[in-house]
């Protein structure tokens, strides 16, 4: 984000921060000051959701304007319903190869019974995300850690810029993996278009440049503007440059049909993909924006208002929608904070609709070049080098997300990064440190035994355990427990400092019995200080630990002085 950027869009005060949803709070946040900036805003996005979704619409196999009144009817409505104010839904360019793949398969593309499909495929992906919004399953989202959402958001840049590629150079896609693609495409460079390769460079050059210069003009919308005049004036279709094409302007329609068992089958498997990558990505997105311009945070209703959008674009037989993070990215940095931005652009959309038909000379090439902006503000470079700096673990998540999403799809990859995560938490929890304490001199104050003016206490071992105690590392805690007491000879009297041990599971319990077992017959005594309510009530009611008389302190001073005190009798 530019800086100029940041300093006209201050951040939002915690205490004031809340979701805005429903018609009496679309314009919460609204000032006589702002409403010039957020009609900007509005513009600007206008400006980059014109050409996006015309090129989302090819990635579809749709005809053109459906995607157009798939961002209408979706931006319209989740004005509405959302609760994020500057969250962008519209057509999709990561959700849109996926459906088009596999329902290509039953029907050829823009055909009548392609297009049912894929509307059903969008009212059935509505069902199923409402579900998710209704039954509260936004914690779902609290798996995808900062570094996965950054190698996922980098992941889907990759494949854009990818899938984009054909148009950037002038020749035939083929290919339905990325490996397909990229060996198809080394094939045809030879056949590249130069003029093509010179509209996609140049558009994507002076939008590269308006970022840096005017972030609020919808630079977008002049880098195609002008590469269709440059395309139209030197009459470059003759030169092998694609045009879009004409795009034929319809009113939504009901396209819904009963279908047969084979079809509903590639609809409901379909959808439940397009779910997994739409409450993914919408989350990713949703999280991020919301951190950076200061707003609430209300995934739940997010995804009510992303199903609902998905329900009302089938219903009017367009295509699954799906929360862009580009879009939204660019709002952002345009410094749109309401539901104004979202307004404007759904509206001016709307009012714009009989200018279609003059869209027909617009270059693929300068569309490619759009999307390749979009797809490279995705890559998160900067966040990367951060993480790495931070942990090389968290780093191996992000690049094995941003990599699975690229090699073995969206949410094949994203699955797997989840997992690594869950799996390299899990095998951190079981192995964390057992710290000997001691009292620093003359307070009652313990401390690591590695600190200045800290000794240990005659015959006493204290030890801070820095985890919760559960099945995967109490291995661990005897293990460390005994090592230590291997050291100490002389110890008579245990005191486990339970500060850090949020949690106890019964095999907690359990190895807490064996271990004060071998204590006890050893002529030792067991104390726990400083436990939390929870474990507290856990240790003083269970029989695993009541029958071993382990006595429970406020300090681990307490402990101690009680201790010695018994030694002493």
């Amino acid at each position: 984000m530019s800086k100029s950027s940041k300093r006209a869009s201050p951040r939002t005060p915690v205490s004031q921060r809340v979701a805005a949803h429903g018609w009496r709070q679309t314009l919460l946040g609204l000032t006589r000051e702002n409403l010039l900036g957020e009609l900007v805003a509005g513009i600007t996005l206008l400006a980059l959701a014109i050409p996006e979704q015309l090129a989302t619409a090819q990635l579809a196999s749709v005809p053109a304007f459906t995607a157009m009144i798939a961002f209408i009817a979706a931006t319209l409505v989740f004005v509405v319903v959302g609760a994020n104010p500057i969250l962008s839904i519209g057509a999709d360019s990561t959700i849109a190869p996926l459906f088009a793949v596999a329902l290509l398969h039953l029907a050829l593309g823009n055909s009548a019974a392609y297009l049912a499909l894929v509307a059903a495929c969008a009212v059935v992906t509505g069902i199923m995300v409402v579900a998710v919004g209704v039954l509260k399953l936004g914690w779902l989202a609290d798996f995808l850690s900062l570094p996965i959402i950054a190698g996922f958001m980098s992941g889907i840049g990759v494949i854009i810029m990818i899938h984009q590629l054909p148009q950037v150079l002038g020749v035939v896609s083929r290919g339905s993996s990325v490996w397909s693609r990229l060996s198809a495409l080394s094939h045809q460079l030879n056949h590249a278009n130069s003029w093509t390769v010179l509209l996609a460079l140049g558009t994507l050059l002076l939008m590269m440049i308006g970022e840096h210069w005017r972030p609020r003009l919808p630079l977008a919308l002049v880098a195609v503007l002008g590469a269709t005049l440059v395309c139209a004036t030197l009459s470059l279709s003759h030169h092998g440059v694609v045009e879009l094409g004409s795009v034929v302007v319809g009113a939504p329609s009901w396209r819904l049909r009963w279908f047969s068992v084979h079809e509903w089958g590639a609809i409901v498997t379909t959808a439940l993909t397009l779910v997994v990558v739409i409450v993914s990505q919408s989350a990713a997105t949703s999280r991020t924006v919301a951190d950076e311009i200061g707003v609430a945070q209300n995934l739940d209703r997010d995804f009510v208002g992303i199903g609902v959008a998905n329900i009302v674009a089938g219903l009017a037989g367009a295509m699954p929608v799906n929360a862009s993070p580009a879009r939204t990215m660019i709002v952002s940095l345009a410094g749109g904070r309401t539901k104004m931005v979202a307004l404007v652009a759904g509206l001016g959309a709307l009012v714009l609709v009989p200018l279609a038909r003059f869209v027909h000379a617009i270059p693929l090439a300068a569309l490619a070049g759009v999307l390749l902006f979009v797809a490279g503000r995705l890559i998160k470079v900067a966040t990367l080098r951060a993480i790495a700096r931070t942990s090389r673990a968290e780093l191996l998540v992000a690049l094995t997300c941003a990599l699975g999403v690229i090699i073995l799809g969206v949410q094949i990859g994203l699955a797997v990064a989840v997992g690594l995560a869950i799996l390299l938490r899990t095998w951190h929890s079981s192995r964390p440190r057992m710290v000997e304490l001691g009292r620093r001199h003359a307070t009652t104050s313990w401390e690591p035994l590695t600190t200045h003016d800290v000794d240990r206490v005659a015959h006493v071992l204290a030890v801070l355990f820095g985890e919760s105690l559960y099945f995967a590392n109490v291995g661990a805690f005897r293990r460390e427990l005994y090592r230590l007491l291997a050291q100490h000879h002389a110890t008579r009297h245990v005191v486990i400092d339970a500060v850090a041990i949020a949690d106890l599971d019964y095999t907690g319990l359990a190895m807490l019995r064996a271990v004060a077992d071998d204590l006890l017959a050893d002529a030792m005594t067991v104390s726990v200080a400083r436990a939390n309510e929870s474990v507290r009530q856990l240790l003083t009611s269970s029989r695993e630990t009541t029958l071993l008389h382990i006595q429970i302190f406020d300090s681990v001073d307490a402990a101690v002085n009680h201790a010695v005190a018994s030694t002493n009798d």
